[in-house]
């Protein structure tokens, strides 16, 4: 059986968003954002410490309320690897959790049971990063809010469980031809020693170019890995997003 006792889960939260105001708070079915991303954190029952961290005292105390842990991070920083970081930093100065499970704090519906293959598959050592990604609905193709990966698998058809190599991640449609076009989910497990080398990086020309974070790593030749899904999970950044994570919760009841 596997032992999580040194991985914990990290939640990045911050109160501005340009598209949607107050964003973490905004009630879907009667319940913040946030805190469904943090029961779909408790539903992985990883028995682990799931920890928000946010720049904003209103959103720590509406976790604080669903009696979730806060971390208070800066107001400065450029991406939630950064903040998670520094929420990892304040939490566990000894360094007892070697292994992290980065979620995003605008996705309501993410699976338990995606969160803990996130978590199963960083134990082994010898991998990085690790994150998820789906098939892409043909709507999605050419629409530049989703983000396309281009994954090596070796032998996918036979074994839905292994664990491909990143390439590239892209706004664009990759890769072309009749290959499987893949909908990068933005979750992520990380070595510690990995995002604290990744934090000291400095933001990379194609990161730049293509406003996608992880290419920093990539670029840096660190290597991330990644695992398939059948699960589409809805990203929050709109009120029409908004509006269909109501609709699903609905359904649901």
């Amino acid at each position: 059986m596997l032992n999580f006792s040194d991985t914990i889960i990290l939640i990045p939260s911050r109160l501005g968003s340009t598209r949607l105001n107050k964003k973490p708070l905004l009630k879907i079915n009667g319940i913040p954002l946030i805190i469904h991303v943090l029961n779909c954190a408790k539903s992985a029952n990883l028995n682990v410490p799931i920890i928000v961290a946010t720049d904003d005292h209103t959103i720590a105390n509406e976790v604080k309320k669903h009696e979730g842990l806060v971390a208070i991070t800066s107001k400065d920083h450029v991406s939630g690897s950064d903040r998670i970081h520094e929420a990892l930093e304040k939490f566990d100065p000894e360094r007892k959790y070697k292994k992290i499970i980065h979620l995003q704090g605008d996705l309501p519906n993410i699976s338990g049971n995606l969160i803990k293959r996130l978590a199963t598959v960083i134990q082994d050592v010898s991998k990085e990063i690790v994150t998820v990604v789906v098939k892409a609905k043909p709507e999605e193709f050419e629409d530049n809010s989703i983000v396309k990966a281009a994954i090596a698998f070796s032998n996918l058809e036979q074994n839905q469980n292994e664990v491909g190599n990143a390439l590239y991640f892209s706004r664009a449609c990759i890769p072309t031809g009749n290959s499987t076009i893949w909908h990068h989910i933005g979750i992520y497990s990380w070595q510690r020693d990995t995002l604290e080398k990744f934090v000291k990086l400095k933001p990379s020309p194609l990161e730049q170019s293509e406003k996608l974070e992880q290419l920093r790593a990539l670029e840096a030749g660190i290597k991330i890995h990644s695992i398939v899904t059948d699960e589409h999970p809805i990203g929050v950044d709109t009120e029409q997003d908004l509006k269909k994570a109501e609709n699903y919760f609905k359904d649901l009841v």
